[in-house]
């Protein structure tokens, strides 16, 4: 397998696009459940989030895939070491200068520890188109984010 070194745009989208599937998850469990437990379901996703050929929500969209030194799709328990770095606060934004830092194959800690890298499945599409993307989605998130919070100050304030 040809190995393509994906552009920062791609990853960090596919990251965003995995904070925000995790993110409705932990909200429906908790709902569910009927208590607030987002933030540890959160950690759990973003845990196991690449346990499947490589490859999260994000990933899949993004068009990339954790590998191995051998060039197949890294096991379950790689991506899940892989991903702690990425649950600890501050972490994800370290992780991310380290990842620029490594011109030859953009390897994050993660990887470095695992033995692990990042393949780009569709070198075709441009990273720049990711970085819009990632823009689109920052704005409905927040959108999102501030419509709810106005339904919901309305609701309590009126019930």
């Amino acid at each position: 397998m040809d190995f393509y070194k994906p552009g920062p745009n791609k990853r960090v989208c596919a990251f965003f696009i995995d904070s925000i599937v995790a993110q409705f998850f932990a909200i429906a469990i908790s709902l569910f459940l009927g208590r607030n437990i987002t933030w540890a379901i959160w950690i759990v996703v973003i845990l196991f989030k690449d346990c499947f050929n490589g490859q999260s929500m994000g990933k899949y969209l993004s068009g990339i895939q954790v590998i191995d030194q051998g060039g197949l799709a890294a096991k379950p328990s790689k991506t899940i070491i892989r991903n702690i770095f990425m649950v600890i606060p501050v972490l994800p934004l370290i992780e991310y200068f380290i990842m620029l830092s490594d011109k030859t194959e953009a390897k994050r800690l993660g990887d470095n520890i695992t033995k692990t890298k990042v393949n780009d499945l569709k070198p075709q599409i441009k990273d720049s188109v990711f970085l819009w993307i990632s823009i689109g989605l920052l704005v409905a998130v927040i959108f999102m984010k501030v419509v709810i919070g106005v339904m919901t100050k309305s609701i309590v304030e009126h019930p």
